[in-house]
């Protein structure tokens, strides 16, 4: 049990090595625990080849202009749209904006138009006249 338990701390040592300077005695045990086991020798080893590729890697894929090469890279690889497919989506575009607006303008216009006029008293327009329910169904459908 006594070599698990050491073996965990020596891998902390180890990865707090990595980051920050270690105090003297704590840089002793971790020197002895890597002259002791080749398996922690190899995990540094290991360690330090991610930690540079890493590294390496940052370094070249965060240039300047990354935002745009990524947008430019986006835009190649979607599918190219025809003329018509444009005016469709330019259309409805400029549709949604004014649609409700429009709705809005048309059923006060038809309120306004049907309140004014003669034509339809106001009760009939809102379901409002005495009709008894034997005279809706005897209806003609046609």
């Amino acid at each position: 049990m006594k070599g698990k338990d050491t073996d965990s701390k020596a891998l902390k040592l180890l990865y707090r090595s990595l980051d920050v300077d270690l105090k003297v005695k704590d840089q002793h045990r971790l020197d002895k625990a890597l002259e002791e086991s080749e398996e922690l020798r190899k995990e540094k080893e290991r360690i330090l080849v991610q930690r540079q590729a890493v590294a390496d890697s940052a370094g070249q894929s965060f240039g300047p202009f990354f935002a745009e090469r990524v947008i430019q890279r986006i835009e190649t690889l979607s599918p190219k749209k025809n003329g018509l497919e444009v005016f469709y989506e330019n259309f409805m575009a400029a549709f949604r904006k004014v649609a409700i607006v429009s709705a809005v303008v048309l059923v006060l216009l038809i309120s306004y138009n049907v309140i004014k006029s003669d034509i339809v008293p106001e009760d009939e327009l809102f379901f409002m006249a005495d009709t008894t329910m034997e005279e809706i169904l005897d209806l003609p459908l046609f």
